[in-house]
């Protein structure tokens, strides 16, 4: 087995999971010569296992790591189980499409291990895979109070209070920007638990609207939240839900028409000469084009400034003559936007009062 696992995992996985295989279908138990070859790979396996280097991946798709804690599992092999968990914890973080496969392992344990171990699992990877630790979280709420919530409140405590930073160490982006699907799942777990808890979690994130932003964070986890049946009844989650209807309805209170005259808003990042003249011709409301003959590189470069401020401007190249023209002509994104924008507001509001 020591030979076979110098290998590595693309034959030692597949290799366990045949073992695993054959000893289930014969249905015997743990004394059996193939669970005990599995036992032994797997202790090989946990002990050579690559921890260096880690980095949070991107999807929700299970890694090598999941997969070998599912065999663990079905092997019922608590023993390595218990070193692989802890050997995970210890690297500082695991992967969104892990969960699943972590829970089912941590369910083998005895509580108060299982509840140690969830603990070191969260605090070890929230700096690095926040998005993860919600879902294992709100995955694990079933394996009772005790297990969960000390890792809920050591979740709570550590939540982000500023934007996320580059470590030099990594060189990579920590895993600290939040995004709806992990306030869902933070409160899908501690809801049901700890009403307190909860209150601390909702006045944090009210408290930060810099890193909790209403439309890109906290309305899309609330939606999500309400469900079907509008489950989330609590006194903290009410004031949640509210805080995001009032947002609502004050934009909805804001006058919403299609422009009067040609005069476009437009803060631009540049004040050379061609960019001054584009601010002049989106402040003037008499005039509807504005062509501007120019070489290449200017251009590209008006171009560039009108897409960075997201002037309501429409460009065209005509070439015709030397140097070619940029044809700027003015519409109405920006009214249409908020057009749009005030539906999506109005059926999110009803919702979010009712």
């Amino acid at each position: 087995m020591a030979l076979i696992n110098q290998a590595g995992l693309t034959v030692t996985l597949p290799f366990l999971a045949d073992l695993e295989e054959r000893w289930a279908i014969g249905g015997e138990n743990h004394k059996a010569p193939l669970w005990r070859q599995a036992h032994e790979l797997s202790a090989h396996m946990v002990a050579t296992w690559p921890m260096q280097h880690w980095y949070p991946g991107k999807g929700k798709t299970r890694t090598d790591a999941g997969h070998m804690l599912d065999l663990l599992t079905q092997l019922e092999d608590v023993a390595n189980l218990d070193v692989f968990l802890e050997d995970i914890a210890a690297r500082g973080g695991f992967d969104l499409g892990d969960s699943a496969s972590i829970v089912a392992a941590v369910r083998l344990l005895p509580p108060a291990r299982a509840a140690a171990l969830m603990k070191r699992l969260i605090t070890g990877a929230a700096d690095r895979s926040l998005a993860a630790c919600g879902a294992l979280l709100a995955q694990a709420t079933p394996l009772g109070h005790a297990v969960v919530i000390g890792a809920a409140t050591d979740l709570v405590n550590v939540l982000p209070r500023g934007p996320a930073r580059e470590t030099m160490r990594d060189g990579w982006r920590r895993g600290r920007e939040v995004e709806p699907g992990f306030v869902t799942d933070l409160f899908t777990a501690i809801e049901p638990i700890d009403a307190a808890l909860t209150d601390r979690a909702v006045t944090h994130m009210l408290g930060l609207p810099g890193i909790y932003d209403f439309d890109t964070v906290l309305i899309p986890a609330v939606r999500k939240l309400l469900g079907p049946r509008e489950t989330a009844n609590s006194a903290a989650m009410t004031r949640l839900r509210l805080a995001c209807a009032a947002h609502l309805a004050a934009r909805v209170a804001e006058p919403l028409e299609p422009p009067r005259d040609w005069t476009r808003a437009g803060v631009l990042g540049c004040t050379c000469a061609h960019c001054t003249g584009l601010s002049q011709y989106l402040a003037d409301p008499e005039r509807a084009t504005w062509v501007l003959r120019a070489g290449e590189g200017i251009r590209v470069h008006v171009e560039n400034t009108i897409r960075a401020a997201r002037c309501d401007v429409d460009v065209t190249t005509e070439r015709q003559g030397r140097p070619f023209s940029l044809v700027c002509t003015k519409n109405q994104a920006s009214y249409e936007r908020r057009r749009k924008q005030r539906k999506r507001d109005l059926t999110d509001l009803k919702r979010l009062r009712g």
